[in-house]
C-alpha cells in the first residue's frame, strides 16, 4: 500500500509543531509559506485529522491529534 504523505511533509509538520508558525517554520526549512502552509493541509488530509489550530495573527498550535502525532 502506498504511502499518502511524504517524508518532506513530515519536516515541515515538526517545522511547524516546534516553530509554532508557518512564517518562522518556512524560513527554518527554506521555502515559501504558502507552500509549506499547502504541504501540512495534504498531510491533515492524509491522516484524515486537523494537526493545527490556526489562529490570525497568533501562529499555530497543536490540536490533541496534532498532538499524538508530534513528539519533540
Amino acid at each position: 500500500m502506498p504511502l499518502k504523505f511524504t517524508l518532506r511533509q513530515l519536516e515541515y509538520f515538526v517545522a511547524v509543531g516546534d516553530a509554532g508558525s508557518i512564517a518562522a517554520a518556512a524560513e527554518r526549512v527554506n521555502v515559501s509559506s504558502p507552500s509549506l502552509s499547502t504541504a501540512i493541509s495534504q498531510l491533515e488530509a492524509a491522516f484524515g485529522v486537523q494537526l493545527f489550530v490556526r489562529q490570525h495573527a497568533q501562529g499555530l498550535s497543536l490540536t490533541p491529534g496534532g498532538r499524538r502525532f508530534f513528539v519533540a
